[in-house]
């Protein structure tokens, strides 16, 4: 069983990329993957409302498989927003949300993001926190009681790859999970991260399509950890946060 919490869907210029609910589930059945978290490209890079309203749509013939993100990019939101967000949670079977940070001037940990960690929290569904360890650390200690996913544990842009700063953060606050996407493979990378903060606290991810899901599961099937702590991270932490049925 793999519940994959970091998958992406739409079109991007930028990224050039492209892929519908159908190539993600080819991809998936060619990988293992049971289950995917799926945010939408078009809300991440261009439009927030067309973009959730379009993988709303996307899901909706796959609702056993791919589980929808609601997906902002940090930034200085009206309140339709807000109220959008919750009643895709409410009323379209939304699972998370998922938010892109736009440093320098735009931090997830800003005032006026605040209302959205608040009401996830309120949800009680995770934030897949495309931020630093950093950002986590500061939203932890404002809402403690928000699940935050760190996505790629740290290897992204804005956290300039520092994955040990990530874990340190994990360590810190029992709310911070870490996402194990990324395109770095550095030795040692899950097992240091299982044993700072536990394997219940790690969780598989994938980026796909931007980056190759078997690779990603390699990353942490052949670690060296035992299997029950692979498992977990494979699929039963987040099974667990989001409440799964059908899980082993």
């Amino acid at each position: 069983m793999i519940t994959d919490c970091h998958v992406h869907i739409g079109k991007s210029n930028w990224l050039q990329v492209y892929s519908d609910a159908r190539d993600l589930i080819e991809a998936a059945d060619h990988s293992g993957i049971d289950r995917m978290m799926v945010t939408d490209l078009t809300a991440l890079i261009y439009d927030i409302e067309e973009g959730n309203r379009l993988i709303r749509e996307a899901v909706s013939d796959y609702r056993d498989r791919m589980i929808p993100y609601y997906t902002i990019v940090t930034g200085r939101h009206g309140k339709k927003i807000l109220e959008d967000f919750e009643r895709y949670v409410t009323d379209y079977g939304f699972r998370g949300l998922k938010i892109y940070s736009v440093p320098p001037l735009q931090l997830i940990d800003d005032p006026y993001m605040l209302p959205f960690i608040e009401k996830a929290a309120e949800l009680r569904i995770p934030i897949l926190a495309h931020s630093t360890g950093a950002e986590c650390e500061s939203l932890s200690r404002q809402v403690p009681e928000c699940i935050l996913l760190n996505a790629h544990m740290g290897c992204c842009p804005q956290a300039h790859g520092d994955w040990h700063a990530s874990v340190a953060a994990a360590k810190k606050f029992p709310n911070i999970y870490l996402d194990t996407t990324s395109s770095s493979f550095d030795n040692g990378m899950i097992e240091f991260a299982v044993e700072e903060v536990g394997a219940e606290r790690v969780l598989y991810g994938s980026d796909l399509p931007l980056l190759d899901p078997t690779l990603q599961i390699a990353k942490v099937t052949e670690s060296d950890i035992t299997q029950e702590q692979k498992n977990l991270i494979l699929h039963g932490n987040i099974d667990r946060i989001l409440k799964l049925r059908g899980t082993e």
